[in-house]
């Protein structure tokens, strides 16, 4: 019994011990995979082959290469100056000034309208005021009337104050309950209006703000709206000084169809020469043996990645275990 519950034990101690030995044995799989199957040598002798087949090329095509390159810089650069001075004929002025200045109307129309609305929030928020003054006054005196209700309520009777008798609710000569309450409804209807006053101004005030704010954009909007008229105004009369030198839209518009149809075999000539230039490449690759080298490198990866997937089969897998369990024992002199 005691020897089974050892053995256990011992065989669980084994099996937490072997990820530890797997790892160890991964590792040194793929070193001895690094040197088995090694491109070093080959990669060195591709590399050296493709630097004196890329030197031979460019001394062979690129001159040639660079000068079309060149050439069809000067052209497209001659060519943009014609697109620029074309593009002064090809516009109508007129119409784009009208467009302008409908817009301008447009927006001084807006303007208008804004400040007309602005002049009426100007006019609600000074009745507003006087409202909410109106209303303090109102307020201030209702309060005076009651202090003073509650000052002649301790008087004595000779100056018609209650000197510790019982008012009556209502009376036509002297002091009432009546009046008092009359003052504090009023009061409170005195406040109520300054609050609603005070509302109404708040109000206008985010409305007036909303208006300036408007405003603001609009006048941004006049001020880009003139610049842009300025500018085609400054364009126009580029147009006219172009043609007093002699420039004409035909002529301008024939010049750079010349240019386009220049740099279109510039540019054809160029992809002839690179691509005449792959095909000397790829013929020297095989020629100097380049491409032998090549597959010989991918064969050697191919095996490698193999040797190295070669870890995982589950064969390999339980012969590494039985390794690990007879080194394990060993260790600890059960074997």
């Amino acid at each position: 019994m005691f020897d089974r519950i050892k053995s256990f034990f011992r065989e669980l101690r084994i099996d937490l011990d072997f990820p530890r030995y797997e790892r160890q044995e991964r590792d040194e799989h793929e070193r001895h995979a690094q040197r088995r199957f090694s491109t070093e040598q080959l990669n060195l002798e591709k590399g050296k082959l493709l630097k004196e087949i890329e030197s031979e090329a460019g001394s062979k095509f690129n001159a040639s290469m660079h000068e079309k390159e060149n050439n069809k810089k000067q052209q497209e650069e001659a060519a943009r100056e014609i697109e620029y001075l074309l593009s002064f004929f090809l516009r109508n002025y007129k119409e784009e000034l009208n467009d302008l200045y409908a817009e301008k109307e447009v927006l001084f129309s807006k303007k208008k309208g804004l400040y007309d609305d602005l002049s009426v929030i100007k006019s609600s928020l000074s009745a507003a005021f006087d409202e909410k003054n109106s209303a303090y006054s109102e307020l201030k005196d209702y309060k005076d009337k009651i202090a003073s209700w509650y000052a002649k309520s301790d008087r004595t009777p000779w100056l018609f104050g209650n000197a510790g008798k019982k008012l009556p609710k209502h009376s036509l000569f002297g002091q009432s309950f009546g009046d008092l309450d009359s003052y504090k409804y009023h009061r409170d209807s005195a406040y109520e209006d300054v609050q609603d006053a005070k509302r109404k101004i708040g109000d206008l005030k985010k409305e007036q703000h909303e208006l300036h704010r408007a405003i603001g954009q609009v006048k941004e909007g006049i001020g880009d709206l003139f610049s842009k008229i300025n500018k085609v105004k400054k364009d126009r009369s580029k147009m006219y000084e172009l043609k007093k030198s002699g420039h004409q839209k035909k002529e301008l518009q024939k010049k750079l169809d010349e240019l386009r149809n220049i740099i279109s075999s510039i540019a054809g000539e160029i992809d002839n020469i690179f691509k005449s230039k792959n095909e000397f490449i790829n013929q020297e690759k095989h020629r100097r043996g380049v491409v032998e080298v090549d597959a010989k490198i991918r064969k050697i990866e191919a095996a490698k990645d193999q040797f190295l997937k070669s870890f995982d089969y589950e064969e390999s897998k339980q012969n590494r275990k039985r390794r690990h369990r007879d080194i394990w024992l060993k260790e600890r002199g059960v074997a």
